[in-house]
């Protein structure tokens, strides 16, 4: 279904733009047609969006930070292995950067393996703090404020 996948996404591509809406993608194991259809069907649109839960390369996130895209991080920043996804979280601009617990799934250290909660964020701020050498709050606050900004929400939660 590789190719019904691409159909699919790139029909909900052009209603997002018919819509006048920013899009949320998920992709894993797929960043080179991603990329690709992103490129024909997005880049031109204004709109940019969120690359949730993050597992790609820098060069990906490069490219889609230059269509106006966000780059949020699950609990994987925190995982061991993740030395990929830490190395673009080093690098991510600031005002691009977002996290996200991806709740039930991809609990951080020290709880993986439990069912995700929205409480244990806080576990991959703090490793973004670390990476970034700032505060947990500096953190909290970048990160609320940038999800304010894209959702265009004033004031209160996040």
């Amino acid at each position: 279904p590789g190719e019904v996948q691409r159909t699919v996404f790139i029909q909900q591509l052009v209603l997002a733009q018919e819509t006048r809406l920013s899009v949320i993608i998920h992709t894993r194991e797929a960043e080179a047609e991603t990329l690709q259809i992103l490129k024909q069907h997005w880049s031109t649109s204004g709109l940019g969006g969120v690359l949730h839960s993050f597992s790609g390369t820098w060069e990906m996130a490069e490219e889609c930070i230059n269509m106006g895209f966000m780059v949020s991080f699950s609990g994987m920043l925190t995982f061991p292995k993740a030395q990929n996804i830490r190395d673009v979280a080093k690098r991510m601009p600031l005002e691009r950067l977002l996290i996200e617990t991806d709740s039930p799934f991809l609990a951080p250290i020290p709880y993986r393996g439990r069912r995700n909660e929205p409480a244990y964020v806080v576990e991959t701020a703090r490793s973004l703090a670390q990476l970034r050498v700032l505060s947990l709050e500096a953190v909290a606050e970048i990160t609320a404020g940038n999800y304010r900004r894209f959702f265009k929400l004033n004031g209160g939660c996040p």
